[in-house]
């Protein structure tokens, strides 16, 4: 059976430590060949320092490359940031500076290669070649609350395998909250990571992932399936699966396994979902008409225009300082962009303008 180790992780000096016990619980050296050329995908969403909790913390890479390089595998590290610079974010984030003491690759996701999947939907992904090519991958996700998906976790953290706009332009494939989380969890079988490690030391709830306030959950978590591990943090921090579209769909097409949870009880944390967010399957007269959508908070706005240009639908105006509603897909790339707090979420009548 499928199994899902927590382990109580109070600060990032532990981390090493409990992942090892986790790594021998599951048997982890088994898992991988002496050479085996390894991605690590860490959640490089943007450029912010460690302290927000916005990326993959520095000291959580060092730990796992250390057990890894112990292994005798050939590790390099990437991802495709919603900035679209992987070097900036890296260097700012501090996984760049890892990257170099440890003597690992990090790559920038480039040259995107086609790949079907085998629903009926037949989606088409242009996924970065660095991950095809590599003989496995292992999934980095940090845990922290999402504007869209409510929580983003394993499955969630493979959509940086998509290089560059091409995560906007799935935005704009996949306008709904179910079309977007079905189509994730395509993506997150076609990449079928060997192993995910959470780093849920230090994470984010409230307005994540970018604008929510850094809490210290105190764990962290492995499974060789990315699905019954966030099934399984989910559960932890008492997040219906009504709430998070991609545990909720996953369940409803029978591809989160039957899994046994292992290790240590967290400690008690309330976990403050995004502003606004709702029940999948709320659809009252009231939730049809009233939609919730972002807006610009002129006192924190800088005028930086990252949001404008990373809208898929070009619906922002920052000359004006106002969003085009009838372009809006509510897709909240936006809200993920603005590392100053200026793109706020609000409840909206959809007649008005």
């Amino acid at each position: 059976m499928t199994r899902v180790i927590i382990k109580r992780c109070p600060d990032y000096s532990f981390v090493k430590e409990k992942l090892q016990e986790s790594f021998e619980n599951l048997g982890i050296e088994n898992l991988f060949t002496r050479g085996e050329k390894v991605l690590l995908k860490p959640n490089l969403l943007t450029g912010r320092e460690p302290e927000a909790a916005v990326t993959t913390h520095p000291l959580f890479l060092s730990a796992v490359i250390e057990l890894f390089q112990d292994m005798g595998l050939r590790l390099s590290v990437g991802d495709s940031p919603v900035s679209g610079n992987t070097r900036k974010a890296a260097a700012k984030s501090g996984i760049e500076e890892v990257c170099k003491k440890y003597g690992v690759e990090l790559v920038t996701f480039t040259d995107p290669k086609k790949s079907e999947t085998s629903y009926n939907t037949r989606r088409e992904f242009k996924i970065a070649k660095q991950v095809l090519e590599a003989d496995s991958v292992v999934n980095l996700p940090k845990l922290k609350t999402h504007s869209l998906m409510t929580l983003t976790l394993a499955v969630k953290n493979t959509f940086g395998c998509i290089v560059g706009s091409g995560k906007q332009l799935w935005h704009i494939k996949a306008v709904s909250r179910e079309s977007f989380a079905k189509m994730l969890i395509e993506l997150h079988e076609i990449i079928n990571p060997k192993l995910n490690i959470l780093d849920g030391v230090v994470g984010m709830h409230g307005n994540g992932p970018a604008n929510g306030k850094a809490v210290n959950f105190g764990i962290v978590a492995v499974s060789k399936n990315g699905f019954a591990l966030d099934d399984a943090i989910s559960q932890l921090y008492e997040v219906p699966a009504e709430m998070v579209p991609t545990i909720f769909y996953a369940r409803r097409l029978g591809i989160t396994p039957k899994y046994e949870l292992q290790g240590d009880s967290p400690k008690p944390i309330h976990l403050k979902l995004p502003d606004g967010i709702r029940l999948i399957s709320k659809s009252s007269l009231l939730s049809r008409l009233v939609s919730r959508v972002p807006f610009i908070d002129g006192r924190n706005c800088i005028r930086c225009k990252e949001c404008e240009m990373r809208c898929p639908a070009s619906a922002i105006s920052i000359e004006k300082q106002k969003i085009d509603y009838s372009k809006c897909i509510k897709c909240y790339v936006c809200h993920e962009v603005c590392q100053y707090d200026a793109i706020k979420l609000k409840r909206k009548f959809i007649l008005q303008g």
